[in-house]
């Protein structure tokens, strides 16, 4: 035994440097997550806005959508944040699993001191996720009333696996790593002036942090940057707007990255098409109460032991009665939207494809404090394990992850056990909290399962009705064939049951058709409506444009004579801009959300389209309110388009008639939610009221489409609604129409 060697002792543990490279390039699983771990830094730091800049990458010569990644391209994170001083950047920045957010957890100071957001980082490790994107890192940082200050991380002067010093074999720990900081005692960054985020003019605050982020390590491309952005909108939650608290932007190369799939639609928006809706679900410890489209369910814990899963790990063995152990979790408040994606659905619930793929792309969030806990609610996550049970059992027993849409919102505070991964794949699995809370929500789903049968059930006996009544001419047919039982009559048999099985099909064709022209024909008269004004002010556009063009082909033109004419033209793009407005909730695209209308501002708003021709044609239109007033709760594109076709129709007879006194009359009845439109028109024929409503059936001759009147009677079908032809107690003896939305 070596004489100088001691027999007991004590060891500290010193991480060799590579712990940075492991950190950020192991264990962060992506660009997305990196970035999302900067940004909540961000947020943290009480940030009103963060911008994520792409910058100096070259577009491929060889394929549009790839960026080059050159010596000169960088990745920016810019806030507006509290920024940090130089006790903080030794003290937390520059020491992994500083603990700092988390004693002041412990301590019950666990909000920020500007906005009182709940903080959300805790294990010193996300600042880390910089080494994800790039070997070298500038911060550029400073506090309210405070120096700027900069600090490089630079790493490539290290091999890339072991950091080597280059050039030298010496295994570098930890602690040998340095790091160059500056205090500035001039400002070079942080200086007065604008910059637009999301399309907002900001002012830079005289405080923030800028991270600058080069010698870049992975491949880029522009859709990559629109994914990355989309997911990152969702660090809070998609069914309500975030733009409102914490703006989040991306660029690249100077230009605002806009991505689709999250801008352009919101999850709310589609809510009203699913046939069973829950919301204000709570979980307290010992009761589960929620709404099923606004009819309250209320359950103790005991209730779902019927769920044989929940049975297995709360009653303690099979089809027990009795709660033996209570969940570890804590509580947690949920809910959930389920559509129907079948072809065989009402119309009021029916989603056309792209709708389809957008519940799809959509599955059940889990929020804590308000952020996203990732990946949970992307469409390749399982995390409830939904579909694998549908996999080992009949899957119409149990709801699909296609269909169903929902938020589940925990707090730290109430669920200290459920906690983040390291590598923020979810949440840690250990102990029974995770397992236990899992459990729950499938067995609320299994209880919303049931609400869903009971949906599909009532479908399938309104659809044996109408089968009934809608397959007079099949019945017809199938008759004809018994009468050709007989030997001889065998082969017209054959052709004609060939006949009745295409005759189904062409059925079901046309009918899908007949939704989609409905739609199409619907916006092809609104535009139509607003063509005129519209061609109108372009052509004036077009001559401020070109006028434009020769004052600056002038070398000494003059600045105000420009800015004058700028003005026009902004003022004529904003006309454009607000007739296109006007129009725009009559796009398929914007066919959505339902909520409360006072029904005579609608009516007044297309009176507003046609007052050209009610101008031309000397038309009085008087609309009335009955006792209070009418107030519907709706889809603003039906209730336009309804009163779009029935004045077009109105003003379409009117300018016809010989009537010197023409009228339009509106009848709105806020006591029986009823409205009344009429005309002192020629009104309809007694032979072809039954047929108005038809698709195709018209009066106008070649000025007619026939579609005005059964695209207005299948809308308010989706929505509950309904419209008759009033033969009795008419207002005016022309045309007159009952529109009742009593179901609303």
């Amino acid at each position: 035994m070596t004489k100088n060697i001691k027999l007991t002792g004590k060891l500290k543990p010193r991480p060799y440097a590579r712990l940075l490279t492991m950190i950020g390039e192991q264990l962060i699983k992506n660009e997305q997550v990196a970035l999302i771990e900067i940004i909540k830094n961000s947020y943290d730091a009480d940030a009103s806005w963060v911008q994520v800049r792409f910058i100096n990458f070259e577009i491929s010569d060889d394929e549009e959508d790839v960026l080059v990644v050159n010596k000169d391209s960088r990745i920016e994170i810019e806030d507006d944040g509290e920024g940090m001083n130089l006790k903080i950047i030794k003290e937390a920045w520059m020491n992994p699993a500083a603990p700092f957010k988390l004693l002041n957890k412990i301590k019950g100071t666990a909000h920020t001191v500007k906005t009182k957001r709940i903080i959300q980082g805790e294990k010193g490790i996300g600042r880390y996720a910089t080494f994800k994107l790039g070997k070298k890192v500038e911060i550029i940082t400073k506090q309210e009333g405070k120096k700027e200050i900069k600090l490089t991380s630079d790493l490539t002067v290290y091999d890339d696996e072991i950091l080597y010093e280059k050039g030298k074999t010496d295994i570098k720990y930890l602690d040998e790593l340095e790091f160059d900081y500056e205090i500035r005692p001039n400002l070079i960054h942080f200086l007065a002036g604008t910059l637009i985020v999301r399309g907002k003019k900001k002012q830079r605050e005289n405080h923030g942090t800028i991270i600058s982020i080069t010698n870049l390590s992975n491949s880029w491309s522009k859709s990559k940057i629109e994914n990355i952005f989309s997911d990152v909108l969702r660090i809070e939650s998609p069914f309500a707007d975030i733009t409102k608290s914490f703006l989040i932007d991306f660029t690249l190369n100077g230009k605002p990255v806009i991505p689709e799939k999250v801008l352009d639609k919101k999850l709310e928006s589609i809510f009203d098409f699913a046939p069973v809706k829950v919301t204000d679900g709570i979980y307290n410890g010992k009761i589960i109460s929620f709404l099923v489209n606004n009819s309250t369910r209320n359950f103790e814990l005991k209730d779902l032991l019927v769920d044989k899963d929940f049975n297995k790990r709360f009653g303690g063995k099979k089809d027990s009665i009795k709660i033996k152990r209570l969940p570890e979790c804590g509580p947690f408040s949920f809910e959930f939207y389920i559509f129907d994606l079948s072809n065989e659905s009402p119309p009021k619930f029916q989603l056309d494809r792209m709708t389809k793929d957008f519940v799809k792309d959509n599955r059940i969030f889990l929020y804590r404090d308000g952020i996203r806990v990732f990946p949970y609610g992307d469409p390749d996550d399982d995390w409830l394990g939904i579909d694998v049970k549908r996999g080992i059992s009949r899957a119409g027993a149990h709801l699909s992850n296609d269909q169903t849409i929902g938020r589940i919102t925990i707090s730290g505070i109430d669920n200290p056990k459920l906690k983040d991964k390291t590598n923020r794949e979810g949440l840690l699995e250990i102990g029974n909290s995770y397992e236990d809370f899992k459990t729950i929500i499938k067995a609320i789903l299994g209880v919303i399962h049931t609400e869903y049968q009971k949906y599909k059930s009532s479908i399938r006996n309104k659809n044996k009705n109408l089968l009934v009544k809608s397959k007079e001419v099949l019945s017809n047919l199938n008759e004809a064939v018994r009468h050709l039982e007989d030997k001889s009559y065998s082969k017209a048999k054959k052709i004609l049951s060939n006949s009745i099985k295409q005759y189904e099909i062409e059925r079901k064709f046309l009918l899908d058709r007949a939704e989609t022209s409905e739609d199409l024909a619907s916006v092809g008269l609104a535009v139509e409506i607003a063509s005129h004004d519209l061609m109108m002010m372009a052509h004036r556009a077009t001559n401020t444009v070109d006028y434009i063009f020769k004052i600056i082909a002038n070398d000494e033109f003059n600045l105000e004579t420009l800015r004058t004419h700028l003005e026009v033209l902004r003022g004529q793009v904003s006309f454009v801009e607000d007739k296109i407005e006007g129009i725009q909730p009559i796009f398929k695209s914007s066919k959505r959300k339902r909520k409360d209308f006072r029904l005579k501002e609608i009516v007044e708003k297309i009176k507003e389209y046609f007052l050209g021709d009610i101008y031309k044609y000397k038309i009085k239109v008087s609309i009335q309110e009955l006792n209070v007033p009418l107030v519907v709760k709706s889809n603003e594109a039906v209730l336009l388009q309804t009163f779009i076709n029935l004045f077009d129709n109105a003003i379409y007879w009117l300018s016809r008639s010989e009537e010197k006194n023409k009228e339009i009359k509106i009848l709105l009845d806020g006591n029986n939610f009823t409205t009344t439109f009429s005309d002192n028109g020629p009104g309809v024929q007694e032979d072809d009221i039954e047929f108005i409503f038809e698709a195709f059936f018209t009066t106008k001759g070649i000025d007619g489409r026939g579609l005005g009147l059964y695209i207005t009677d299948q809308l308010l079908q989706r929505y509950d609604h309904s419209i008759e032809y009033m033969t009795k107690r008419k207002p005016l003896p022309g045309a007159n129409f009952l529109i009742n939305f009593s179901n609303n």
